[in-house]
Order: structure tokens, then C-alpha cells, then sequence
């Protein structure tokens, strides 16, 4: 207790001296909806009469570099709405020529920021607090997401809503017409709605972020109780919202042993997804025979630490409303460290993958989502399939969160993993309970906290906590973590980066903008972090890490230069093994150098370089990674990706050993609907070298026709190679 009051009174100081976060306007800025009786034709031109009706704004504030300051670059938006539509336009003025509009690839749900970037963020519920989000380039490709209290979001949500574009020498041009029955909202009435709304915009070359209204630096235009309000809104009244997607697959599949074919199967599979929406707040998701053929695979990686690698889910059923499930208390750290602090009781790759990474079918799923301003539940059922190594198992998810206030939310998680018996051996479980709490005192200053317990119904339990205090402002951003995993939790539907340990770890970051900087500098970021790792056990001290930043820059171009010092203390318990070779137990002190240089990403060319230097446990690891990516223009994109490191007189033998991995990545596009991308990895410490092609048409919004080609080649004793060659179609209609 005398910790925590010590940290509040430090964050309230810094609070204090910090009064760059301007608080929401007590007024709120307004747009005018207008109602039109006719439709428009989606094609970015902008050329219905309709539109001369619309209520144009155009004062946008810039956000970043100079907060508060009219935006350079005029944007001028306008709304109009009919029965069946939500119609959105941006005129984006511009001067630069329309060849030289940013744009890397046609990729959706690219990073925003390497792009010119117009996007809207609409609270139906009108709480300050849900928000869904649409984002456009200049090509017109989408970006979309759910976010709730600016904390935890759905990046990977996919709207069903229509784009076009235009690209002129003086502005581009983006019109979207959004169907009601994407959006979620309270229930319509015959009076007029107040809806909380927010427009955003990247204007790339000069690197200003603006937006409607006036947002503090330190937030995105997602921090909803700074939005304008959208009024003179009657949204229809919610009627039949069933959205059906079948699919029909065939896969051909083959391992060879050397030369020598071992295992052939053809399989025809169909399946399908049905999204019903109950209600404006209870939405249902069904999946059957589900397959995630399309997902992109997983990068390999090269993990010299003894933490877990936290792999993103990637596959679409799991991926919907992943932030209501969410819970848990990420790590800060820098954000540039090799540790982990991650626990986090359910993470959906538990399901439908065993141990190996190896995917299992999934005969059935359903998701049952409710959302109001008052309170969020959910409950997730799934059948899955086993293999040789895994039974099959259902999974049970539930989830209720309860709002207080405008500010706050406590809520609770429940999952049951129930493994089928094989013959007289009964089946597995697994229970983990947990609940979590979120407290914002003010816009800069947070709480989260967490408690969960895992238990196999037969007396052996195991239990976890965390809480985060988090200062966030344009100045400032400063954190205390601290976390505990006993040695028998054990959430088999979640991930812990590590378990058994008591981790405290207090940081923070200097956000300076001073005039002394040099013109070609926006931001100079330096920071520190003082992280341990404790034996839950024992208390003994088991790792240590000082992680101080020296220097980080932000250049105005938006390219970054950074240098990390890492002095890590170590005591290892038992032998570890990273990158083939034995490192046996015992007690470790080495100084580690993070530098880092990565040019403006949003160029046609653009590099990053990344050097890891200095000692490594009782000998010494250096690496360089260069990755390089190509991009002459939208249509076509290629980024190689070299990392080279040197181990050198580390472990039992003093091993000296290479480790390379080398990746390609690539994009040829028609436009954003008819594309073919690749990867391809080489890896020596596994012997690996792997490929994946995908070629996808997109014939109508969110319908796709897939064809996926997958190599994975590994040289061991006996060189095995898996082929894979998929063919999908899935329709989507919507009654």
C-alpha cells in the first residue's frame, strides 16, 4: 500500500506539471446529418446533386506535429444518410500531383501511417466510449476496427461497407456508403438520434495527422469523449440482420520423405459462417466444418530469450470481438524488449491448433455477443477435432463486463476446456476464473487490474494476478507493472510469456519537443525501464533487466533512429537452449545494444536497419537485420528480409555458430480487390526453408475466391517436405 501511494503521488505530479492534455469540450462540436430520399452511385466523383445538400466541415486541427494548430492540408467532409446507407465523403486537398499520393500495397488493414489516410469513427451508442472505425488511401483501400474506451480494439474486424476513390493533381477524393446494418446503434425511435462521430487524416508527404475535432497528441481520434456529436440522425429502425457466408474448399495434400511420396489425401470440405444480429446489441456468430485456409501464415523467428513468442491470432471467426475477450494486462517495457510480462487467461490460438502449431479441424462454433452503454457479455462455444498427439476438446468461453460511470469497468472471465476420454482414460479439464478491473482517474492517468486461477478440478490450482498504473501524456509516459504466476497456473485457453514468477517493472518516457531539437527532428523519446523476475517459489531473484534509451529520435519524414542499453542479470535455474545451443544453469551478468535506423516507410523505397550487439550469457551474440521494401507504386510490392547473427564461445561446448533467416515478402495487385501475395523463409537453425502463395479475388464485397499454395521443407536426418495446394470459394449474402 505504501508503494502505490508513493507512485500516485509521483504521477500526480507529473500530472501537474504536464498540461499539454486539454480536457473534452465541455460544448460539443456538431454536424448536421442530412436525409436524402434517393441513392448515390459509389465512384468517388462526388457528381449527385445530392451532395450540394450536405453540411460541409472543414476546420480540422492538427494532432501531431503542432497540436492545436490549423491543419496545413484542407479536408472538407460531408454526411448524408437514406434508408438503406450511411454515406460518408472526403475531399483531401493536396497539391503534390496524383502520382505521388502515399500508398504501400492494396493490403487491408495496413498500417495507417505509412499512408495519405482519411478515416471516421462513429459511437452509436452514443456512451464516449464504443467506436467502430472506417479507414480509406488513396486507393481505396479499407482499414477497419472496433474499439472500446481506446483500450482494447478489434483491429482485424471486418465491416461489410463500399469505397471508391478518385486521385486528381489538387485533391483524392474518397466516397463510402456504410450499410445500417454494419453499424450498431440503439434502437430507432421517430425522434432525431445524437450520434458521437470523429474524422481523422494522414496527409503523408508533409507527416501531419489532423483531426475533426481537436484530439490531444498523446490519443488517437478514437478517444471518444473528445468526438463531435452527429445530430439530425433518424436511423431506420433494425429489422432481419442475418448475414450468411458458405464456402466450399478442395485441398490436395502430400509429404514426401526425400524423394519418396508418404502420405497423399484429397479432401472436399464445405462449411460456412451465419452472423445474426439479434438486435442493435445482441449479435450471434455461428461457424460450421470452419476453415482458415486464407489466414496468413506465421512468421519464423529467431527467439534468443527464455519468454514465449506471443504469435497474433490471424484467423477471421476468432478475430471478431477478440477485444470483449480481451483480458488481461499488457506490457509496456520500452516496448523494445526481449521480455515479456504478457499474461493473458484466453488467447484463441488455444483452440484449433495443438502444441506443434498444426491446425485441427473445428467442427462447430458460436459466439454470443451482447453490448449496451450500461454492460458487455459474451459467451464462445467450440468443437474441435483431434490428431495422433491431441484429443478432441470442446472450449468454453464466458464474459460480462459492467461499466461505471463514463470512466471505468470491472468485469469477469470464465473458460472450460473439456478433452475427450480414449478408452478408459478420461478426458482432461482445465477451468480458469478471472476478473479484471479498468479505471481511468483522467484522460492521462489508468488503472488495470487482474486476478485469475486456474484449476483441473482435482485440487491442483494455480492462481495469477497483474495491475498496471499507466501516465500517458504528450510529455510523459510512465508505468508501474507488477504481476505474479504461481507455478501451477496453467490457463491451457490463454498464454503466459512466462510462468512461476513475481515480475515488477516500473518505466518511463520522456515525449520531448523542445525548440532546441534540430529542424529535421519532431520528438526525442528517451526512456528507461528497471524490470525483475522473481521465483514465485522461492522469492530468489531469477532475472534483471535495466533497459535505458539513450536515444530515440522521430524524424519529421517519420523515420527512426533508437539505441537501447540492456544490462541483464540472469540466474538460470536449469539448462537453456536457445538457437541450438546449451547454455547450463547457473548465474549470468552481460550488457546488451539495441540500434536501430529505419528511413520514412511510407516511400517507394525504404529501409530499416537493426543491429544487436554484445555479450550473451558466458560468450557473445551479435546480429543485423536489414529488411528493404520496394514499392514503385501501389500495384506491386516486395520486401526482402535479411537477419544475420554470430554466436560466438557460448554454452556447454563455447559454440561458435551462424544464424540466418531469410524472409521475402511480396504484393502484385489489380486493384484492391485481385491479389497475389507470397513469403517465403529460410531459417538455418531449423533447416527450414518454407513458402506460401495466395492468390484472392474479392468478386463482391467480403466474397472471395482463394487459391493458397504451401511449401514447408525441413532438412533433418531425413529431408521432409509438406505441399499443400487449397482452392476456396466463400459467398456472402445478407438478408
Amino acid at each position: 500500500m505504501k508503494k502505490l501511494t508513493i507512485i500516485l503521488l509521483l504521477l500526480s505530479g507529473l500530472s501537474a506539471l504536464c498540461q499539454d492534455i486539454f480536457p473534452p469540450d465541455s460544448i460539443k462540436k456538431k454536424l448536421e446529418a442530412t436525409n436524402i430520399a434517393g441513392s448515390l452511385k459509389i465512384d468517388g466523383r462526388l457528381e449527385e446533386p445530392e451532395w450540394m445538400l450536405a453540411t460541409p466541415i472543414s476546420d480540422f486541427i492538427q494532432t501531431d506535429p503542432h497540436q492545436g494548430a490549423p491543419a496545413k492540408n484542407r479536408t472538407v467532409v460531408k454526411l448524408l444518410y437514406n434508408k438503406d446507407y450511411l454515406y460518408v465523403a472526403a475531399i483531401c486537398y493536396d497539391t503534390i500531383g496524383k502520382a505521388r499520393y502515399r500508398a504501400l500495397n492494396f493490403k487491408r488493414d495496413y498500417v495507417a501511417g505509412n499512408a495519405d489516410f482519411f478515416a471516421f469513427a462513429i459511437d452509436g451508442y452514443n456512451d464516449e466510449r464504443n467506436a467502430v472505425m472506417f479507414g480509406i488511401n488513396p486507393y481505396g483501400v479499407q482499414r477497419d476496427l472496433l474499439s472500446f474506451d481506446d483500450n482494447y480494439y478489434d483491429a482485424d474486424w471486418d465491416g461489410l461497407w463500399l469505397v471508391r476513390t478518385q486521385r486528381t493533381d489538387t485533391a483524392w477524393i474518397a466516397e463510402a456508403a456504410v450499410p445500417w446494418k454494419t453499424l450498431r446503434y440503439k434502437k430507432g425511435t421517430d425522434s432525431s438520434q445524437i450520434w458521437g462521430i470523429s474524422f481523422g487524416r494522414i496527409a503523408r508527404t508533409i507527416n501531419e495527422f489532423s483531426n475533426w475535432p481537436a484530439f490531444p497528441r498523446a490519443y488517437g481520434g478514437l478517444r471518444m469523449a473528445y468526438a463531435g456529436k452527429l445530430v439530425n440522425l433518424k436511423a431506420p429502425r433494425p429489422s432481419t440482420n442475418i448475414r450468411v457466408q458458405p464456402y466450399m474448399l478442395y485441398a490436395y495434400n502430400e509429404t514426401r520423405e526425400n524423394t519418396r511420396s508418404v502420405y497423399r489425401k484429397n479432401t472436399v470440405k464445405p462449411g460456412g459462417d451465419v452472423k445474426w444480429v439479434i438486435n442493435p446489441n445482441t449479435l450471434l456468430d455461428l461457424t460450421f466444418n470452419t476453415d482458415f485456409a486464407q489466414a496468413d501464415v506465421d512468421r519464423q523467428v529467431n527467439n534468443i530469450n527464455r519468454f514465449s513468442v506471443f504469435f497474433p491470432e490471424r484467423r477471421q471467426f476468432f478475430l471478431e470481438n477478440t477485444g470483449l475477450f480481451s483480458v488481461g494486462v499488457d506490457p509496456l517495457s520500452n516496448n523494445q524488449a526481449d521480455y515479456s510480462t504478457r499474461i493473458q487467461p484466453f488467447f484463441s490460438r488455444a483452440i484449433g491448433l495443438d502444441p506443434n502449431g498444426n491446425p485441427l479441424n473445428i467442427d462447430a462454433g458460436a459466439r454470443l455477443v451482447y453490448r449496451s452503454d450500461k454492460s458487455n457479455a459474451g459467451a464462445l462455444f467450440v468443437r474441435q477435432e483431434g490428431n495422433s498427439n491431441t484429443t478432441p476438446a470442446n472450449f468454453f468461453v464466458g464474459r460480462y463486463s459492467r461499466n461505471l460511470g463514463k470512466q471505468h469497468r470491472i468485469g469477469t472471465l470464465l473458460s472450460y476446456k473439456a478433452e475427450d476420454g480414449r478408452g478408459k482414460i478420461p478426458g482432461a479439464r482445465n477451468f480458469t476464473g478471472t476478473i479484471d478491473g479498468f479505471f481511468r482517474f483522467s484522460q492521462s492517468l489508468s488503472l488495470s487490474i487482474m486476478g485469475s486461477s486456474t484449476s483441473d478440478l482435482k485440487n491442483h490450482n494455480g492462481y495469477a494476478a497483474a495491475s498496471q498504473l499507466l501516465y500517458n501524456s504528450n510529455k510523459w509516459i510512465a508505468w508501474w507493472t507488477q504481476s505474479v504466476v504461481t507455478q501451477r497456473y496453467d490457463p491451457q485457453m490463454g498464454f503466459i510469456a512466462r510462468g512461476n514468477t513475481l515480475v515488477t517493472d516500473p518505466g518511463i518516457i520522456l515525449q520531448e519537443r523542445g525548440k532546441w531539437l534540430p529542424a529535421f527532428i519532431r520528438s526525442y523519446n528517451p526512456g528507461i525501464s528497471y524490470t525483475m523476475y522473481h521465483n514465485a517459489t522461492n522469492f530468489q531473484l531469477t532475472d534483471r533487466y535495466v533497459n535505458f534509451t539513450p536515444l530515440w529520435f522521430q524524424l519529421q519524414n517519420g523515420g527512426i533512429v533508437s539505441w537501447y542499453i540492456i544490462f541483464t542479470r540472469q540466474h538460470l535455474e536449469n539448462d537453456f537452449v536457445p538457437l541450438g545451443v546449451t547454455i547450463p544453469k547457473g548465474d549470468y551478468n552481460y550488457i546488451r545494444h539495441k540500434i536501430s535506423l529505419s528511413s520514412d516507410q511510407s516511400k517507394k523505397v525504404s529501409a530499416t536497419l537493426t543491429g544487436n550487439l554484445g555479450q550473451y550469457y558466458d560468450g557473445s551474440y551479435h546480429s543485423l537485420t536489414a529488411a528493404v521494401s520496394f514499392a514503385p507504386s501501389p500495384y506491386f510490392f516486395i520486401s526482402p528480409n535479411v537477419e544475420a547473427g554470430k554466436l560466438k564461445k557460448v554454452g556447454v561446448n563455447g559454440a561458435t555458430t551462424d544464424v540466418m533467416l531469410y524472409t521475402v515478402e511480396g504484393r502484385i495487385a489489380l486493384n484492391p480487390r485481385l491479389q497475389l501475395s507470397g513469403l517465403f523463409q529460410q531459417s538455418s537453425v531449423t533447416h527450414s526453408v518454407s513458402w506460401n502463395a495466395r492468390f484472392s479475388w474479392e468478386f463482391k464485397p467480403l466474397s472471395y475466391l482463394y487459391i493458397v499454395f504451401n511449401n514447408n521443407t525441413a532438412s533433418q536426418a531425413v529431408k521432409t517436405t509438406d505441399r499443400q495446394m487449397i482452392t476456396k470459394i466463400s459467398y456472402l449474402k445478407q438478408f
